[in-house]
């Protein structure tokens, strides 16, 4: 037991040396202008079952040189994900999205709401997670406090501290669950040059629009070999799941 630990253990650290030498080879042909060889050698690393916000955008960086669109949007959406307040990502990401033919316009949406939705992508979900349960403990060691103190004073200032710490703790247990709400919604990149988007899940139905490679649509069900999708603008409709890669 204990040596197939040891083993295991090994063969993780040998796995991320290789990594690091492949990474660095990677970056080496990109500065190098061999955006090809750089992406096989990233998406090695991929392959492998690592993942970081820097590889996907080193990946969207390399495909955006060699003006490919669909993959471009995809990595950096991927590395968004990871990093969604990475200001470099949110830049390149924006560049990458100028390439897409579909230019789809946002609903749009109220400042209570805008503020909300800023607020919840401050932290990723388990951060906010691990925020409510730190004031959690505040929380019980004010009580604690609060009872173990005999003095009307003491008692009083943790008695209000108690107030303030459940208060956030409230409001930071709503955020999480919000941007759990937020997190639960799948998207996905349109991959072909273009493709035919249909009002139901059959070629008998009526052709509502045609989407073209790059474009991100959130991904709603699914029956059988068809998607449901719902674009920026509202607008849904059926495609192909092949047509689509889910940003995961």
């Amino acid at each position: 037991m204990n040596i197939n630990i040891i083993f295991i253990l090994f063969s993780l650290f040998i796995s991320s040396q290789s990594n690091d030498e492949i990474f660095e080879s990677a970056t080496n042909d990109y500065i190098n202008g061999d955006y090809n060889s750089a992406i096989n050698l990233y998406l090695q690393i991929v392959d492998s079952g690592y993942e970081s916000h820097s590889l996907y955008y080193n990946l969207g960086n390399a495909h955006y040189k060699l003006n490919n669109i669909a993959e471009s949007n995809y990595y950096f959406e991927m590395a968004k994900k990871l990093s969604p307040n990475d200001s470099d990502i949110a830049i390149n990401l924006s560049f990458a999205q100028n390439m897409r033919v579909d230019k789809i316009e946002r609903l749009p949406i109220s400042q209570l709401e805008a503020i909300r939705l800023n607020v919840i992508n401050l932290f990723s979900v388990n951060s906010w997670k691990v925020l409510f349960l730190i004031f959690i403990w505040l929380l019980c060691i004010s009580l604690f406090l609060y009872i173990y103190y005999g003095e009307p004073y003491k008692k009083k200032l943790f008695f209000n501290i108690s107030i303030v710490l459940i208060i956030f703790s409230s409001l930071i247990y709503w955020i999480s669950y919000e941007k759990e709400i937020e997190s639960d919604k799948f998207y996905g990149i349109i991959y072909p040059k273009e493709i035919e988007v249909w009002s139901e899940p059959n070629k008998l139905s009526e052709l509502k629009f045609l989407l073209h490679e790059g474009t991100k649509v959130q991904l709603l069900n699914q029956a059988q070999d068809w998607t449901n999708i719902r674009l920026e603008n509202g607008t849904t409709g059926w495609l192909y799941t092949d047509f689509i890669k889910s940003i995961k």
